[in-house]
């Protein structure tokens, strides 16, 4: 289990922040905008952070534990690889993943961004390969086949019209049963 917390008014100040950059994109993740939209003072941002830096990399911090950490621990709450896998996708058919574009969209334009991306993107294909390695593949095959799995769900995100979440996952979970079946 992971150690990370945070009061609850810090979490409004970032579930409001996320819920920004869905709707209006990161320019509006500026101190005063961000306060004029929460209808707070500028006072009400610094008590949580202590600089636009901070705030970002605490949303960003956030984000990766809400969205990565997070649905990793709920899926390790099944004991085989399999089902593991198969409780990860109901995790995240169940969040809102949206924002996801979102912050990938930001990352083109802010290099600050990239890093963050970096880690969760490592650990999500780690924690897949994992998976296929308890499902009896090789390591370095388990590791391509997570980049593969992991890059098709974030392509399907970007087809318009967009599928819905059980589509994505539909199609990428029937691509990975296909593949594993086709190496056992």
């Amino acid at each position: 289990m992971t150690d990370y917390q945070i009061s609850a008014a810090k979490q409004d100040w970032l579930d409001f922040a996320l819920a920004v950059l869905k709707k209006h994109g990161p320019e509006r993740l500026k101190i005063q905008p961000l306060c004029d939209a929460k209808g707070v003072s500028k006072g009400s941002f610094y008590h949580h952070f202590a600089s636009r830096a901070d705030f970002i990399e605490q949303l960003m911090e956030y984000w990766y534990q809400s969205m990565t950490v997070s649905f990793i621990e709920q899926a390790n709450t099944k004991g085989s690889p399999l089902e593991r896998l198969e409780k990860l996708d109901q995790v995240i058919a169940s969040n809102k993943t949206g924002t996801e574009l979102h912050i990938r969209a930001w990352a083109l334009k802010t290099p600050s961004i990239r890093p963050h991306l970096e880690k969760i993107d490592k650990q999500r294909q780690a924690y897949l390969a994992e998976c296929y390695v308890g499902l009896g593949l090789a390591p370095q095959l388990a590791e391509d086949y997570a980049l593969m799995a992991y890059a098709n769900f974030l392509g399907m995100q970007q087809i318009y019209p967009t599928p819905s979440i059980e589509e994505v996952l539909r199609v990428t979970t029937l691509g990975m049963k296909s593949l594993l079946k086709l190496e056992r």
